[in-house]
């Protein structure tokens, strides 16, 4: 094999990736384990020296880079000298464009906004400005070609793209870790007006502006609850609005990270629904991750009854088992609803095959001319395992920054504020001159699983490849209590109610006010005006339940079509245990409160059933 050549074809293959535009859809080539050198790929990076930062006027300024990965870099005088001066050109064109550029043929977003965030990013590990060649491999030619910078001063400067590479990433990690994290205090019983640090992945405070503010780097289910807790706890010692801040947000690495997004969506906004609807797409290896347990927690969304495929599960097919003919009619095929009142062997024989037909039985779904292989759909429920806010917000008291870049997890959150009108969704960073209406809350809100082989060489000894290949695993739905949706939610576009002058988050005390100062002033002007755009968001007003006059429904106040709040009452939300039916506006109970009754208008009737049981038997006895 000639040296460069599985770089080459490395390099074609993530271009195929990318251009799919998805991104919890990719593929890498991993190093066999810690000290193995072999994959190269994974040991090199790409630098500028320099970071790129937007003030609120929309001017471009370079500012110096002293370390990547704790290597230290030397920066051209040029670039130090004039960092406080606005870029006019970049190659010779408007010096967003080289930005716009770099997002639309490397980044794996939809979204313009998210492929310009991703671009100009000086955190992430496929920018522009830096990147790991594992994640971006960048062509030879590319990383070649040199770049010429112009001030508005007339001063002009070349600079290339710079490698390096290191054997001991793992420790460089480490490094990195000790630098921006601290230990978080226990003592429950000292006043504090903030927990975690901002370079956590969760943090949050009470300010002197009286704002509560909670920042989300990172879902982590098992690191994070200590603090999130501690965090609804100073949220409920005053009433200021909440802002929520989502810089970067990649979402979590795991499954069951998916959870904390769920969780945050119903500490914030407990009175809508955060439950996710989802369906897998039909191919081998879902049956074969279903058939390990990953959907477990999953359940029928008309019944509540759990989705398993657990044969060991003891437990679960007691339960099947125990339940009668009319529970279970749905369920049943001809011949087990004739027999289903015989022994208890018999039924715990037949529950496994029960509870796995719901996988067996695909559906066909189109958008467009396109045909769509999925399970039937599926609900999730996940309460969480900390104190409930005792004093919640209404929607227009929490304002959730957001810049586009946020996906999986982190859009599961948007998304689902959006949907229900939970918070006054807010762009930030993005493209400084981009369009508002294509500023969307989040990307991909789907649950991702990934695929892990090892090839062996032929030939030579020893020789193994591994592979990485994450995917969306588990799609998610608009909340439509007839279970019918046909395009799942990452192919639909929600759009920010308001967009604020802020370009970046730099984890610093002093970008916390500026993003406070943004917030009173959204908060102020959705006192009287609203996004005519989103009729979800409601200003929540008791005076409007009479109104109303629905059984277990709240009401307030709709948004008008020129931006003001109307004196329209509408249905808001419900009681607990019944879930908002936008389609039809009323409250309906949620199956897993309120069980439903048995369908008996399908099938033979059931006194039909029990007579031909009565007979069987009968005949059982005389033989």
């Amino acid at each position: 094999m000639v040296e460069g050549s599985l770089y080459e074809f490395y390099s074609e293959i993530q271009k195929l990736f990318i251009s799919a535009k998805d991104p919890l859809l990719s593929f890498a080539i991993l190093q066999k384990d810690e000290i193995s050198i072999r994959n190269y790929i994974a040991y090199f990076y790409y630098f500028l020296p320099f970071n790129i930062m937007i003030d609120k006027e929309k001017h471009m300024y370079l500012i110096p880079k002293y370390y990547y990965k704790n290597l230290k870099i030397d920066v051209p005088t040029e670039i130090e000298n004039n960092k406080n001066n606005q870029v006019k050109s970049i190659n010779g064109k408007d010096p967003f464009e080289i930005i716009r550029e770099f997002g639309k043929k490397y980044s794996p977003f939809k979204s313009p906004h998210a492929q310009f965030t991703n671009s100009k990013s000086s955190i992430l590990d496929n920018s522009f400005t830096q990147g790991k060649l594992l994640l971006l491999p960048l062509s030879k030619e590319y990383l070649n070609t040199p770049i010429t910078i112009t001030w508005e001063n007339g001063e002009s400067v070349d600079v290339q793209y710079k490698m390096f590479s290191t054997s001991d990433f793992y420790s460089v990690a480490e490094d990195k870790n000790l630098l921006t994290t601290k230990e978080i205090d226990s003592d429950t019983d000292d006043i504090k007006n903030e927990y975690g640090d901002l370079n956590d992945d969760v943090y949050c405070k009470v300010s002197n502006n009286n704002i509560n503010t909670l920042v989300i780097n990172h879902f982590a289910i098992y690191k994070d609850l200590y603090v999130l807790q501690k965090c609804i706890e100073l949220f409920d010692s005053n009433e200021y609005p909440i802002q929520v801040i989502l810089p970067e947000n990649k979402g979590g690495d795991s499954y069951f990270d998916d959870e904390l997004g769920i969780w945050i969506q119903k500490l914030l906004a407990p009175n809508y629904d955060a439950d996710l609807i989802s369906s897998a797409r039909k191919c081998d290896y879902t049956g074969y991750k279903i058939e390990m347990g990953y959907m477990g927690e999953y359940v029928d969304p008309k019944t509540c009854m759990k989705r398993t495929l657990y044969h060991e599960n003891e437990a679960q097919l007691e339960k099947c088992a125990s339940k009668n003919v009319q529970e279970l009619w749905d369920y049943l095929t001809f011949s087990e609803r004739l027999f289903w009142n015989l022994s208890k062997e018999y039924r715990m024989k037949h529950c496994h095959d029960i509870l796995n037909r719901w996988y067996t039985k695909p559906k066909t779904i189109k958008y467009g001319s396109v045909k769509h292989v999925i399970t039937q759909p599926s609900r999730f429920i996940a309460e969480p395992p900390i104190q409930q806010m005792k004093n919640p917000r209404k929607p227009t008291e929490i304002v959730v920054y957001t810049d586009s870049y946020c996906y999986s997890t982190c859009s599961l959150l948007t998304k689902g504020l959006k949907e229900w009108g939970g918070a006054i969704i807010v762009g930030f960073s993005g493209d400084p001159n981009g369009k508002d209406d294509e500023f969307e809350v989040g990307q991909s809100p789907s649950i991702h699983n990934t695929f892990d082989e090892e090839y062996n060489q032929k030939g030579l000894q020893n020789t193994v490849w591994r592979f990485s290949f994450p995917y969306s695993f588990l799609e998610t739905f608009r909340h439509n209590y007839n279970y019918d949706e046909s395009i799942p939610r990452e192919f639909l576009t929600d759009v920010v109610d308001e967009r604020v002058n802020i370009y970046q988050f730099d984890k610093t005390e002093e970008a916390i006010s500026e993003f406070e100062e943004e917030t009173k002033k959204i908060i102020e002007k959705y006192q009287t005006k609203c996004n005519p755009k989103n009729k979800r968001i409601v200003k929540i007003d008791n005076k409007c339940d009479k109104e109303i006059n629905k059984e277990h429904g709240h009401g307030g106040y709709e948004c008008g079509d020129k931006g003001e709040w109307s004196t329209k009452c509408v249905l808001a939300y419900c009681d607990e245990g019944y879930k908002f039916d936008y389609n039809s506006n009323q409250c309906i109970e949620d199956e897993c409160v309120f069980p439903p009754r048995p369908n008996l208008n399908s099938g033979m009737p059931i006194m039909t059933v029990n007579l031909v049981m009565i007979i069987i038997g009968i005949i059982t006895l005389i033989l």
